[in-house]
């Protein structure tokens, strides 16, 4: 029996930005993979270009941001055996809105500025399974309250109704963790998800997102400075410096036989 394909497929990857000074590659030939259920964790210092991978698979690379080689390769579907090229789909089609969000999601570092300040925490979860899963208003409001419940909100029916100045941090967090498995998405991107929280919080986010990936079968990139993170967390890991690739491989080759 074949075994499956990986459900994403970096290859070659090459991204660089426009500058007034001239262009900058921040990602150099850059590839690996991630299977179906698998957590991979990509480390590397500040400036090493983990964020801009996360950016160029969810199609959100800012305007100067141009992407000069290589492939995304994503095959959500292991039946229809049809697989995606992201790196070639037009950040605003309709095609790129369809997995972003419903396919792939991603938790930020900072939820206060990911949430948007105006909108209830209710009208903000409702609107991805409204979008990507034709919930009535009704449907979309339960599906809130549960998913509140999940990730440890308590009193979820008054939440709700609040905005995000009005949660403290930990809680801002739990909240975009609802909103990026609200749809089941195949897999979830944590970029530095728990770097702003303090160690107590940042332990219990992370167990959050471990036990609902897990029960849901989502695989997780998770993007972090933070080799304790990775040790606990990831299967595989991969080793960034100055944009490119440093070293691949299992948890056990990196920690115990680093090159």
């Amino acid at each position: 029996m074949d075994a499956p394909p990986p459900l994403l497929s970096v290859k070659d990857l090459e991204v660089g930005f426009e500058l007034p000074e001239g262009r900058l590659m921040a990602i150099k030939k850059a590839s690996f993979e991630i299977f179906s259920g698998k957590t991979v964790a990509l480390v590397g210092e500040s400036g090493s270009g983990k964020s801009v991978i996360s950016q160029t698979i969810m199609g959100l690379l800012p305007p100067q941001a141009e992407i000069y080689g290589g492939s995304i390769s994503f095959a959500p579907n292991l039946e229809s055996n049809s697989v995606i090229d992201v790196a070639k789909l037009d950040p605003n089609s309709k095609s790129m809105r369809e997995i972003r969000g419903g396919q792939i999601s991603i938790i930020f570092q900072e939820p206060m500025t990911s949430l948007n300040p105006v909108l209830s925490i209710g009208r903000q979860l409702r609107e991805p399974l409204e979008l990507h899963l034709g919930m009535t208003k009704q449907q979309s409001l339960s599906r809130s309250s549960e998913l509140l419940e999940l990730v440890g909100i308590p009193d979820p029916a008054t939440r709700l109704k609040t905005f995000p100045h009005q949660t403290s941090g930990g809680q801002r967090q739990r909240i975009m963790i609802a909103m990026a498995l609200s749809c089941e998405p195949k897999l979830l991107i944590a970029d530095e998800a728990t770097t702003a929280l303090d160690v107590t919080i940042q332990a219990q986010i992370l167990e959050i997102i471990k036990e609902l990936t897990d029960r849901l079968g989502t695989s997780v990139i998770i993007i972090t400075h933070n080799l304790g993170v990775v040790a606990r967390y990831a299967d595989s890991v991969n080793v960034m410096y100055a944009g490119k690739l440093r070293e691949s491989g299992s948890l056990d080759q990196v920690y115990k036989e680093p090159k």
